[in-house]
């Protein structure tokens, strides 16, 4: 933690899929000591979130790994990504390299998965896991002539899918963290607003991670999205964003869309467009105490290269001490 501020910095370990565990965190230990964000997805070869669900020497295998390696590195969230998708959707071919069978294969995989990562969280004193569980039905962003179906509807389909998943991680102590993303049940503020105000069951339990460069890729303004939620906000991802408005397809590397919006593609910070000053001030303004994730999905920058990039405009972002003030 920085003297001075209560926010600390983390990093995700998504970035290093595909090294294993221990590789993982051997090339990680150069930028820390960090808070870190542990995925479980099964497609990434770190941790295996299926495993976790009913193996507990995995689970201490998992714990002495992270001992071992990264000493002083506290595990502060928990992760999947992938394989949660499938809870809610969708269940075609989009998601067959995750599991390949019918829905209900699809949604039991998602469940073992989403138990799972709570596990190990509660096994290694991690207090978040961060979920995101896909969406049934993108059409109810529109409205249609004559129907009342609307977004309410994906979020009743959410709290009884998630009911099981919402039920152990109370009993596991744990919180789950929803991100806002065109993907996922909630996209944008008034998603978010939608599914709290349905949440009062299970209001202990849920609370945000912000990406502002995800919402800002689909219109929404990068400072904004991380003010007025208060309590709900755990975490913050730190990326930065290009955007494209000349004709045709950009040239290079990188770049998706995220609906009819212009191409994207992310990059580290201070190399795009997102104003990651006022941000920072922003979550110093509202007293933000939750852990700031460096977040590497730059593919035009060595991993290394890109992560220490973000990790240095962040550290010259936040307070070493508490400010003098004007002293003239």
């Amino acid at each position: 933690m920085k003297e001075g501020t209560p926010i600390r910095l983390g990093l995700c370990l998504a970035a290093y899929g595909s090294t294993g565990l221990r590789g993982a965190l051997a090339e990680a230990v150069g930028h820390g000591p960090l808070c870190l964000d542990l995925p479980t997805d099964t497609t990434l070869g770190l941790v295996d979130a299926d495993r976790c669900l009913d193996d507990t020497d995995y689970r201490d295998e998992v714990a002495g790994v992270l001992a071992d390696v990264a000493t002083d590195w506290p595990v502060t969230c928990v992760s999947n990504s992938r394989d949660a998708q499938l809870l809610l959707g969708p269940h075609g071919p989009h998601t067959d390299r995750v599991l390949r069978g019918t829905a209900e294969d699809k949604r039991a995989h998602a469940l073992r998965c989403a138990v799972g990562s709570i596990r190990i969280a509660q096994r290694l004193g991690a207090p978040m896991v961060r979920l995101l569980v896909g969406c049934p039905d993108f059409a109810r962003w529109l409205s249609w002539w004559g129907s009342d179906v609307s977004w309410a509807d994906n979020v009743a389909e959410f709290f009884t899918r998630a009911e099981p998943v919402l039920r152990a991680a109370r009993e596991a102590g744990v919180t789950v963290l929803l991100e806002p993303h065109p993907k996922q049940i909630v996209y944008d503020r008034s998603s978010v607003d939608l599914l709290f105000a349905a949440a009062a069951e299970w209001a202990e339990v849920l609370a945000l991670c912000i990406d502002p460069a995800n919402l800002a890729a689909t219109g929404h303004d990068p400072v904004a999205s991380v003010a007025g939620w208060r309590t709900r906000l755990a975490a913050v991802h730190a990326k930065d964003l290009q955007r494209w408005s000349g004709p045709g397809q950009p040239p290079g590397k990188g770049w998706s869309r995220y609906g009819p919006q212009p191409p994207i593609r992310f990059r580290a910070l201070g190399l795009g467009t997102l104003d990651w000053p006022a941000i920072v001030s922003m979550l110093i303004d509202e007293g933000f105490s939750g852990v700031l994730y460096a977040e590497h999905e730059d593919v035009l920058l060595p991993r290394q290269q890109g992560i220490e990039q973000t990790l240095n405009v962040l550290r010259s972002l936040l307070p070493t001490s508490g400010g003098e003030g004007r002293t003239w």
